[in-house]
């Protein structure tokens, strides 16, 4: 049977994080429904040091699975060299290890997720992967160009913003597409690839633009990725929830429907929306089980994040008018 690999980061403490052990429940649910678990050569869940433990607990839930709970500390040992708070996004942080994925895992082609993500459709491995090629959901760069600007700027390329690009989570990579981004990252700013990226967390690259704008430079495309041709269905749903006042209108039942596109959705776990909400809104669908765990809500590490975010804001102010190209070492 032809496999692919998962990689999903998980953080269960911080502003955003109290309830991804719920929402990965849902996810797991909702691949019980629409897929089998041996699709899946191994599924890489990595995690904070101190979270650990306690993930592996949780993942009993998953077992159906070929879970395997990573340390993150053990393969990011550059994360300590950024020890000043602002310096560590954990938007950024989530984003190196999915690039860091031919680490872990041995398939070609891997599928990443976040927490917030769910099925809607059936799928098996031609679903994803069509002659050789992973079916990639498309949109245009113009869409949200400082991504694209900031990751050619790392990689010494033009970011094109006339052409099309890879969309967001849930995506389907290329392990040897991932490996020749960690090469170029490093051949061009002159040291390890990790490190070039946690120096430059106050520019928005991302681990998408980055990916695309490398594979376009070395003429890769067209070997490791094509679009779905009707009546495939491309990765992504047409519509998500990106905002909390969105949700009451989100059709579930039309991107649920035989007929819609899209094997993904997404519910964006920043809008606070309460997880009974979601599991509402989608277990007409699919079964759900959600288990009992604890939320981490700290209002100081929520502050500390908080205060964080507004220090890199004020250093992208400070780039933006000194013309300076790349992050603030």
């Amino acid at each position: 049977m032809q496999q692919i690999s998962a990689i999903l980061p998980i953080k269960t403490r911080g502003r955003h994080y109290a309830d991804n052990i719920g929402r990965c429940d849902i996810l797991f649910s909702s691949l019980r429904h629409f897929t089998t678990p041996s699709l899946f050569h191994r599924f890489v869940i990595i995690v904070p040091h101190d979270e650990v433990e306690e993930v592996r607990g949780y993942a009993k839930a998953w077992s159906d699975f070929p879970i395997e709970v990573i340390d993150e500390s053990l393969y990011m040992g550059a994360f300590n060299e950024f020890s000043q708070r602002h310096q560590i996004r954990n938007w950024h942080r989530q984003q190196i290890i999915k690039i860091n994925a031919p680490e872990w895992i041995e398939t070609e082609y891997f599928l990443i997720f976040d927490p917030d993500c769910f099925a809607t459709h059936h799928f098996d491995y031609d679903s994803l992967i069509s002659d050789g090629r992973a079916i990639t959901h498309l949109k245009g760069r113009s869409v949200e160009p400082y991504y694209w600007e900031a990751s050619a700027k790392l990689l010494d390329v033009d970011p094109h913003l006339d052409r099309e690009g890879v969309w967001w989570t849930p995506a389907t990579l290329s392990r040897s597409l991932c490996v020749s981004l960690q090469e170029r990252l490093e051949a061009v700013n002159g040291t390890d690839w990790k490190r070039v990226l946690l120096a430059n967390y106050a520019i928005d690259w991302t681990e998408y633009t980055l990916y695309w704008l490398n594979a376009e430079r070395a003429g890769l495309l067209d070997k490791y990725h094509t679009q779905a041709v009707p009546p495939q269905r491309t990765l992504h749903a047409d519509e998500s929830v990106w905002f909390a006042d969105k949700m009451q209108e989100w059709d579930a039942a039309h991107y649920f429907a035989p007929e819609s596109d899209g094997l993904f959705a997404v519910v964006q776990s920043n809008t606070k929306i309460p997880l009974d909400q979601v599991v509402a809104k989608l277990s007409p669908y699919f079964p759900i089980k959600i288990q009992p765990y604890d939320r981490h809500v700290d209002p100081v590490l929520k502050g500390a994040e908080l205060y964080s975010a507004v220090v890199r804001k004020g250093l992208k102010m400070v780039q933006k008018l000194l013309g300076n190209g790349t992050g603030i070492k």
